[in-house]
């Protein structure tokens, strides 16, 4: 009876426990990808930020370079 009793009660702790595990697991993974995903934004968000910034500036050196050449030229 008391070995009943002792086996009944460690399933009844170890199924909870290992539902918790597996469901832990999951939403880990999950916040895992969602994090992932946004660092990946931001950094193809910052890729294009320094891209247009690099153009821009560009654009203003050829600017300039073409007002000296036209004072001296």
């Amino acid at each position: 009876m008391e070995t009943i009793l002792l086996v009944t009660v460690l399933v009844g702790t170890l199924v909870p426990l290992r539902v918790s595990v597996v469901l832990l697991r999951r939403v880990s993974a999950a916040a895992q990808v969602d994090v992932k995903a946004e660092v990946a934004g931001q950094l193809e968000r910052l890729s294009m930020s320094r891209g247009q910034k690099f153009s821009a500036a560009t654009a203003d050196m050829a600017s300039r370079l073409e007002h000296v050449e036209a004072s001296y030229g």
